[in-house]
């Protein structure tokens, strides 16, 4: 009896040691454990389509916010219509920076500045006559005369000129004075491009009238005398006048500056004559003594 119960111990430890054993290695290994992280699930669906993102939008736009945010377990299949959406194509509107309104740019325009333009003188001209016959003593302008082109010429002034003084002067207002007898030119000249024209100016000669000779009357044989001639009027355009004796060298002689010199005795007759061709003319009777 014994014998029998000690062979029931037996056999129950190796069913236990077997079974044990078996268990051992059969046995998955336990992993280790991963810390819990809450699934963000993401907050667009990549099925919905642009008008079902704008419907979704508004409603959570106009849905009071939740506390906890469930997933959803429910997956959305893209629909299998063959109508597919066009894009929406926009034209870009173009802004220029004068339209441009922008943050910190200012609305308020430069005001406009106008560069003046300068319009270069092209020539002058004397207009009317050519050429004036004026008497000594007599004035005429000019001033009124003559042209700038062009018209619209930004700098018009001109400056006037004689080429010779002594028959006619000529004023910075453009007045021509006659002195003598005789031909010049009056130049009008622009500032701007020193352009120029000319006109002729000649001044008619005034003939003397009258001749009076001064000095002489008696004077010794190997003598001398200072004669001199006052010719009229004041302004006569040639004052020159020509001496002349009565009688030959031997006697006296008489220079084109009057001076007279007596080489025998006698009378002798001197004259001055005007050389302007007047025919003017007036005579002295000089008395050479011994």
């Amino acid at each position: 009896m014994k014998t029998a119960h000690k062979r029931l111990l037996a056999l129950a430890l190796v069913t236990f040691l077997v079974c044990a054993l078996f268990y051992g290695c059969n046995k998955e290994p336990e992993l280790p454990t991963e810390p819990e992280t809450e699934f963000e699930y993401p907050t667009e669906d990549p099925w919905l389509t642009t008008e079902e993102e704008t419907e979704e939008e508004t409603e959570e736009e106009t849905e009071p916010p939740s506390t906890t945010k469930k997933p959803t377990t429910t997956t959305k299949k893209p629909s299998t219509s063959t109508t597919t959406t066009k894009p929406t194509t926009t034209t870009p509107q173009f802004t220029t920076m004068d339209d441009y309104t922008g943050p910190g740019v200012s609305t308020t325009k430069p005001p406009t500045t106008t560069v003046p333009t300068t319009v270069k003188v092209t020539g002058v001209k004397f207009t009317g006559a050519t050429s004036y016959t004026l008497a000594a003593g007599a004035n005429h302008s000019l001033a009124s005369n003559y042209t700038v082109s062009p018209a619209n010429a930004t700098n018009k002034k001109v400056a006037f000129f004689s080429t010779n003084s002594n028959v006619a002067s000529v004023t910075s207002a453009g007045v021509v004075t006659a002195k003598s007898g005789g031909t010049c030119d009056i130049i009008v000249k622009t500032e701007d491009g020193d352009f120029e024209d000319r006109v002729t100016v000649t001044v008619a000669a005034v003939l003397v009238n009258s001749i009076t000779i001064r000095g002489g009357g008696t004077v010794k044989v190997g003598g001398s005398l200072q004669l001199s001639a006052d010719v009229g009027p004041s302004n006569a355009t040639n004052k020159n006048v020509d001496w002349e004796l009565n009688q030959g060298p031997e006697v006296a002689t008489i220079s084109s500056s009057g001076v007279f010199r007596a080489y025998a005795e006698g009378s002798v007759i001197v004259t001055a004559k005007a050389r302007d061709g007047s025919g003017v003319s007036d005579a002295r009777t000089i008395i050479i003594s011994p």
